[in-house]
């Protein structure tokens, strides 16, 4: 069994919401920023996936703009 902690970034997170910009409603994509932004307040700053966390964040914005 594999040791598993909660809290943190997953790496998994970015890839899911890079998804969901090609094709979710806004009010999907809002939902999804909402808890990217609290992902990344809860972020330790040396988590390495904080700069993806960022990334994403920036493509849901450019995809609600649309």
């Amino acid at each position: 069994m594999t040791d598993y902690k909660s809290g943190g970034i997953r790496p998994l997170y970015g890839v899911i919401i890079r998804d969901k910009c090609k094709n979710a409603p806004p009010a999907t994509l809002q939902a999804y920023k909402t808890v990217a932004q609290d992902l990344l307040s809860g972020a330790a700053p040396t988590d390495p996936d904080v700069q993806e966390l960022k990334d994403v964040i920036k493509e849901l914005e450019a995809a609600l703009a649309k």
